[in-house]
């Protein structure tokens, strides 16, 4: 059965960068990705004293997508207020970047960071002439070396006060934990805490399940601190595994090309090779989408896809970290019952649906499988024969 192409026909007359550029530019709606991205606007409207937003999942779930949605979201609905103090920032985002040493360098940051603060009319509202930052005659914000972290640090409390962006996010946030020996741990998140907290801009650190290492660094970090889970599709649920099909289907019919690819048929396949992840799948298909219109081909194959798949080795390596970070989350979920016992407080086991599809290695239909309420040996209570025959 052939359906119709969803995306505009004169497509197909255009070049392969304007092709490209189209299937880059598609979001495919599902419900992981409707689900964060409904909890995260709700998180942003109204954050209380938790202005520090932890958002992990997998690599390749589709992440830096949540952080687009939600920043055109911004843009679009604060547009009344960007007309009346036109320096204000409506959403403001950075990459935690590691160095070539392999470690992550706060100062460095901290300079990305006003970087991405760097907008018309700050030179206005900040004097940075006096703490060794300054626009050179390109109009670019210059650093002197000689800055310490303190006065940047400084800098941008003011920019981020100034600018007053609904949120700024930092991306690949895991590296921030990628710190030299002989610093704490916990230096930067609770820096970012206390830099959340005086100038009221909530700060999304997105990044994978490392991000989980900060759960018990700190009451206060934890008091002020949200949690948004975005996990992968699961071919062991049935559910996770009809709607990873949806996916499948959904992009076959948005790749911009003469004939609709049958990808659905080789559903497992795209499965195997992107572990569940749909963020995976779609760079994926974007890239067998440039070979298939390179060679002039009327739509991708069988051989595109496997020539640009990724190996058997990388998917496994993946799903190893994958497996961990899962099974770390599932263990903090499930300390429900320990939290009961220590606040004297009668246990009750109960877990939604969803996390009992996601994670059924650590329930019991819907419930979480208890501790042995016996010793092993030990027999149930019965009627025992009495007495020799």
């Amino acid at each position: 059965m052939s359906y119709p192409q969803q995306f505009p026909a004169s497509l197909l007359t255009q070049s392969q960068a304007e092709r490209l550029a189209y299937f880059d530019n598609y979001t495919m709606a599902h419900p992981r990705l409707d689900e964060a991205v409904n909890l995260l606007k709700l998180l942003v409207k109204e954050s209380g004293e938790s202005r520090v937003i932890f958002i992990y999942g997998p690599t390749g779930v589709g992440k830096t997508t949540l952080r687009l949605i939600i920043e055109k979201w911004l843009i679009e609905s604060t547009l009344p207020e960007l007309e009346a103090d036109p320096g204000r920032l409506p959403v403001a985002s950075v990459e935690a970047v590691v160095q070539k040493s392999g470690l992550f360098n706060s100062k460095d940051h901290i300079k990305r960071c006003l970087f991405a603060l760097n907008e018309p009319l700050i030179d206005q509202k900040i004097d940075y002439g006096t703490r060794g930052i300054y626009r050179n005659n390109n109009g670019q914000v210059v650093i002197e070396s000689k800055v310490i972290e303190t006065d940047l640090g400084w800098a941008l409390e003011q920019a981020l006060k100034h600018r007053k962006p609904k949120i700024f996010f930092i991306d690949e946030a895991h590296h921030l934990l990628m710190v030299a020996s002989g610093r704490k741990l916990t230096d930067l998140p609770e820096a970012i805490k206390s830099l959340a907290n005086r100038t009221e801009v909530v700060h999304g650190l997105v990044g994978t399940y490392e991000l989980l290492t900060l759960h018990d660094i700190g009451d206060q970090l934890s008091r002020r601190s949200v949690y948004v889970h975005f996990p992968r599709y699961r071919a062991e649920v049935k559910e996770d595994r009809e709607i990873f099909q949806s996916v499948v289907w959904g992009f076959q019919l948005h790749l911009p090309l003469p004939e609709v690819p049958d990808l659905l048929s080789n559903w497992d396949y795209c499965y195997e090779r992107s572990l569940g992840c749909v963020g995976i799948l779609k760079n994926w298909l974007r890239n067998a989408l440039a070979d298939a219109i390179a060679e002039g081909a009327v739509t991708v194959g069988k051989k595109h896809l496997e020539r640009r798949a990724l190996g058997v080795a990388q998917c496994r390596n993946i799903l190893k970290k994958i497996k961990e970070g899962e099974s770390n989350h599932a263990l903090l979920e499930a300390e429900v019952e320990q939290l009961r016992t220590e606040l004297g407080l009668s246990v009750i086991s109960v877990q939604s649906k969803s996390d009992s599809k996601l994670f059924p290695e650590f329930h019991s239909g819907n419930n979480l499988i208890r501790k042995r309420s016996k010793k092993v040996g030990q027999p149930k209570p019965k009627r025992h024969q009495v007495g020799v025959k």
